[in-house]
C-alpha cells in the first residue's frame, strides 16, 4: 500500500509541477504582452519626439529670421536717428537764417523810421 500511496503522491507533486508551469507560462505570456504594448508605446513616443524636434528646428529657424529682422530694423533705426538729428540741424539753422533776416528787416524799418 505505501507503494499506491507514494505513487499518488509523485502523480500529486507532478501535477502540481505542472500547474506552476502553467502558472509560469500565462506569466511570461502576459509579460510579452506588456513589453509589446511599451514597445509600441515607446515607437509613438519616439515618433512624437521626431515631431518636437521638426517643431523646434523650425522654430529656430523662425528665430534667427526674427534676429536678422530686428539686426536690420535697429539699422534703419540709427539710419533714421542720423537723418532726423541732420534734419533737426538744417531747421535750426533755417530758423537762425529767418530770425537774423527779421532782425536785419526790423533794423531797416527802424532805420527808416
Amino acid at each position: 500500500m505505501a507503494r499506491i500511496d507514494d505513487l499518488e503522491a509523485r502523480v500529486a507533486a507532478l501535477e502540481a509541477s505542472r500547474a506552476d508551469y502553467g502558472a509560469v507560462l500565462r506569466a511570461v505570456n502576459a509579460l510579452g504582452e506588456n513589453q509589446r504594448e511599451h514597445a509600441i508605446d515607446l515607437a509613438a513616443v519616439k515618433t512624437d519626439m521626431a515631431a518636437v524636434k521638426t517643431d523646434m528646428a523650425a522654430v529656430k529657424t523662425d528665430m534667427a529670421a526674427l534676429k536678422t529682422d530686428v539686426a536690420a530694423f535697429k539699422t534703419d533705426v540709427a539710419a533714421f536717428k542720423t537723418e532726423f538729428v541732420g534734419f533737426r540741424t538744417e531747421t535750426r539753422a533755417t530758423f537762425r537764417s529767418i530770425d537774423e533776416h527779421i532782425a536785419e528787416l526790423r533794423d531797416l524799418i527802424i532805420d527808416r523810421l
